[in-house]
């Protein structure tokens, strides 16, 4: 018996099978992903790990953001003012709370008021609360001395005068006083406020008399000085 022979027939057409599509996979945010956020006109690139520390971000990693918030070049839209937000990432990432103080003009109210406002929208708590109970006021101390300097005529200023490099403001604060003055029986201007300078020759000038004071306008200023003290302490998070 022959073997059977495989049934041919080239009257039908062939079967074109469509090619096998295997679907790409999207790789899922890691903790040491680079992600670009695109806040206002400012770019930042952090990681997924900085942006954990807030509910609000962290959700939106896990859920691989929205479509609406990616923008072309791969970067993520949030809307917020970036001086604002550059704050809160500073604390997301370094554990660093905000301090906007001036020698001049003081605290940054404004600034503390805006950066509360979009961490309570991110749900940042610790800086809401450091915030919230105005714990940068116990960063900066401020030391103040004062002393009275008299000159003749020599006008050291009024109001605010320079801040040096240690944060020290000197406040002048000047005003006119009579005073009695002694006179040098020889009238040497060099003597004169100042009896224990006015040796035998001016004593011998005075012929035994008593000493001549006369009525002198003298400047007195009030000498404020202002030393600004940082403690770091009250700004660092301790994780």
């Amino acid at each position: 018996m022959a073997d059977p022979q495989p049934i041919c027939d080239d009257s039908l057409p062939p079967v074109n099978h469509p090619p096998l599509s295997i679907p790409t996979p999207t790789p899922a945010t890691t903790s040491s992903s680079l992600i670009t956020l695109q806040v206002g006109s400012s770019r930042f690139i952090t990681t997924a790990t900085t942006l954990s520390g807030s509910p609000v971000l962290a959700a939106k990693i896990n859920n691989n953001w929205v479509s609406s918030e990616r923008q072309p070049n791969g970067s993520y839209h949030l809307d917020a003012d970036p001086d604002t937000f550059a704050h809160v990432l500073r604390f997301l990432r370094d554990g660093i709370y905000p301090l906007a103080y001036d020698a001049r003009s003081g605290h940054d109210f404004v600034l503390y008021a805006a950066v509360r406002q979009l961490a309570d929208f991110l749900l940042v708590e610790k800086l809401v609360v450091w915030l919230r109970e105005k714990r940068y006021l116990k960063a900066v101390c401020v030391e103040t001395s004062a002393k009275v300097v008299e000159q003749d005529n020599e006008y050291l200023g009024f109001g605010v005068g320079e801040i040096d490099d240690a944060g020290t403001k000197t406040m002048y604060y000047p005003s006119w006083r009579t005073v009695q003055r002694y006179m040098c029986p020889v009238g040497n201007q060099a003597h004169n406020g100042h009896p224990v300078r006015c040796g035998r020759h001016c004593r011998r000038a005075q012929r035994g008399g008593a000493d001549r004071y006369e009525d002198c306008l003298i400047m007195s200023t009030l000498v404020l000085k202002e030393k600004v003290v940082f403690d770091e302490r009250v700004c660092v998070e301790e994780w």
